[in-house]
């Protein structure tokens, strides 16, 4: 089956936000001047706080996912599926908005407290862009494959997953797969109990694997928020818009994320594969200059 120019114009924009884009770009254009990514520089003080944060925040995460596959929420999961893509993803954005106005007046060192709740929103809203896609959320590869987004940040610098050179979405999905099938085989049937005591106590090793990178991925993104977050002009209205950002980010990867698996299953892996990286491809020439 030949591949629509509707399609393939979904799969040009996938390449364009999941290999030239980030969460630093966002706020730099929203800021209206360009913010360095100097996460290098910063404190122990402060990258130990991201760390705690960002450890935290997916540990909820996996909570939830797995409180799904139990059953959990079905009520609220009932209205969800009443409501269309688009306005779930602004009844989050507003969620996070707000939470992000706390943060902002408090500044990034109330981080610890801000980003685990922002992040259970941020969940709910990648979860109904699965769902957008006819995927289930509470099948457990779903479930944890939503978690998965959250490793898919800042493409543009080295992901830890894969060496530089192979450094795309296809390659850090693939380098994923195998993780998320067996932490999902891992999770089935366990309560989320069992499955965080597991995870505490190194019992489920694969799984723990798989929240490393995870932790890894989310804590370079984190770190350009906490920049971002400190700069003056960073209030509660600032802090708002900051937390919409991130927000809405993670929600268009995952937006992009499980519709490209969506239009696998039309037209199968390998069309698709080809069409983004003939688009990945033709996207670096044009964002190269000419030497």
């Amino acid at each position: 089956m030949t591949i629509t120019s509707l399609d393939l114009a979904f799969v040009e924009q996938a390449a364009k936000l999941l290999e030239h884009s980030s969460f630093l770009m966002r706020v730099s254009t929203f800021l209206g001047r360009p913010i360095e990514a100097a996460t290098e520089r910063l404190p122990d003080k402060a990258r130990s706080l991201i760390t705690q944060s960002v450890d935290k925040a997916l540990k909820g995460s996996l909570r939830m996912a797995v409180s799904t596959l139990e059953g959990g929420n079905q009520e609220s999961t009932a209205r969800s599926s009443q409501r269309t893509p688009t306005t779930k993803k602004w009844v989050h954005t507003a969620a996070a908005m707000g939470l992000g106005a706390v943060s902002g007046a408090a500044g990034g060192w109330s981080l610890v407290l801000e980003l685990p709740v922002t992040t259970t929103v941020m969940m709910r809203s990648m979860a109904a862009m699965a769902q957008a896609a006819n995927f289930n959320p509470r099948d457990p590869e779903i479930a944890l494959e939503i978690l998965s987004v959250f490793a898919y940040g800042s493409p543009m610098v080295k992901r830890g997953i894969n060496s530089p050179a192979e450094s795309t979405f296809f390659a850090d999905r693939a380098a994923l797969k195998m993780l998320i099938k067996e932490s999902a085989s891992y999770v089935a049937g366990k309560s989320v109990r069992q499955v965080l005591t597991s995870l505490d106590v190194g019992g489920a090793p694969r799984l723990l694997e798989f929240m490393s990178i995870l932790s890894r991925r989310m804590n370079f993104v984190v770190s350009e928020k906490f920049l971002a977050q400190g700069l003056p002009i960073i209030g509660a209205a600032g802090g708002a818009m900051l937390n919409g950002l991130f927000n809405d980010y993670y929600s268009n990867v995952a937006y992009y994320v499980f519709g490209l698996r969506r239009l696998e299953l039309l037209y199968g892996p390998e069309a698709i594969r080809q069409a983004y990286e003939d688009a990945a491809a033709r996207l670096k020439i044009d964002t190269n200059p000419i030497t």
